[in-house]
């Protein structure tokens, strides 16, 4: 298995749920149970899996696109 519990990673477009960023939870039959930021649960296979970072990187870096955008509206 690639991912390990605790690992972040993006969900590839799959039907109709967009692509997403969750937190893996466990695994079942081959697949990954991710958690996503409003705490639903999806079933995804490795391959529409890929490495993303911790939500803390994610918020740190929103933070500091809206800094730099404040920045260029003064």
């Amino acid at each position: 298995m690639k991912f390990r519990k605790g690992d972040w990673v993006e969900s590839a477009r799959v039907k109709h749920k967009g692509k997403f960023v969750g937190q893996v939870i466990d695994t079942i039959d081959g697949e990954y149970i991710i958690r996503d930021a409003e705490r639903a649960k999806w079933l995804r296979k490795e391959e529409d899996l890929s490495p993303a970072k911790a939500k803390a990187d994610n918020d740190n870096e929103r933070a500091d696109q809206r800094a730099r955008f404040q920045h260029w509206r003064l």
